[in-house]
């Protein structure tokens, strides 16, 4: 199972950049995965695994989801409201847009049974120019990854298609679109806001900075070359111990209530900027009434334990979630939370 780090309301990393799923139980088995980069690649393979790329890629952007269901694997084909609704998240962006292959790679996975995980390792272990791509739950086939450089677009754009061979043709298996700019900003400039916010004492801001910046900058998540892994060494220093990152952090209310927050993430907003949202255990939410003052009381309380929030972030967003999953949700501007 393709995995994704950040919750997020619009899978910003975008995410969840489509991702598709294989739903087989992992079992054990013996297998091998090999790697083939584009360098090494023959010709035909490379050119028709681009060319499909660049095909599905077009289905994409003129938002026909029927002919991009057609050429994907079953897992996919017999259920494509989620194909869709990835899609027209980024339809909008892609008006005018043009595709050009950025890197191509065809991996091999063997055995009989899905690998738990399959590590791919590409090109000399060790060298600068190692790439490795780590998948959970990999049914054996020959796959092709191709990442495509998207200009001319409203913002630009990675987009990766992972590709399964069945019967000689190349099926979608998994769709990756990842925007490259936030708010006018690339992962660079987040990254360097990131260090900036850490420099100034304001850690948690410099959290969110650091994962927007990875969001940005990494074509798929699932990949690893040595400036990534060193990237994620720094991320993974500066994440703060209270963050719900793992396990649920308690903050006080003025009104003398703890409250379990259970998620704390960024999502853009759609004026531009930035709104950070919050999640909380809340046992009933049938009285919406008070359930929005208990998420005026959780804003509060989160500005209060960390006032540093209401410099970047131009709402605040409380959603109060049920035992059952369900929420409610209150949005209010930074500066009138008092």
């Amino acid at each position: 199972m393709f995995s994704y780090m950040l919750p997020r309301k619009k899978s910003f990393v975008y995410a969840a950049a489509m991702l598709l799923a294989f739903m087989i139980a992992v079992a054990a088995s013996s297998h091998a995965e090999t790697c083939v980069t584009s360098g090494e690649m023959d010709a035909a393979t490379k050119a028709t695994l681009q060319s499909t790329a660049r095909q599905y890629f077009s289905y994409v952007a003129q938002n026909n989801v029927s002919a991009l269901a057609q050429n994907s694997i079953a897992d996919i084909s017999s259920n494509p409201s989620g194909l869709q609704g990835v899609i027209a998240e980024h339809q909008k962006n892609l008006s005018g847009a043009s595709a050009t292959p950025r890197n191509t790679f065809l991996l091999t996975a063997e055995g009989s049974a899905p690998i738990a995980n399959a590590e791919f390792n590409c090109g000399v272990f060790n060298s600068p120019a190692r790439v490795a791509f780590s998948l959970q739950g990999l049914p054996p086939g020959r796959y092709g990854l191709v990442i495509l450089d998207i200009s001319g677009s409203k913002i630009p754009y990675f987009f990766s298609f992972l590709l399964l061979q069945e019967n000689g043709t190349w099926k979608l298996a998994g769709l990756f679109p990842r925007p490259r700019q936030l708010d006018g900003h690339d992962s660079q400039w987040y990254w360097q806001q990131a260090r900036d916010f850490k420099a100034k004492g304001q850690p948690h801001n410099a959290w969110f900075y650091y994962l927007i910046s990875r969001d940005l900058g990494f074509p798929v998540p699932f990949i690893s070359t040595p400036k990534i892994d060193s990237f994620n060494e720094e991320v993974q220093a500066s994440m703060p111990a209270d963050v719900p990152e793992q396990n649920p952090v308690t903050i006080a209310g003025l009104n003398g209530k703890q409250y379990q927050v259970t998620s704390l993430f960024v999502v853009p907003d759609e004026k531009g900027g930035l709104d950070l949202v919050v999640k909380y255990a809340n046992p009933n939410i049938s009285d919406t009434g008070k359930a929005f003052l208990e998420n005026k009381e959780v804003m509060k309380a989160l500005l209060a334990k960390y006032p540093e929030y209401r410099q970047p972030y131009t709402n605040l967003v409380a959603r109060a979630v049920a035992p059952s999953g369900q929420d409610y949700g209150s949005m209010l501007p930074v500066k009138e939370v008092q």
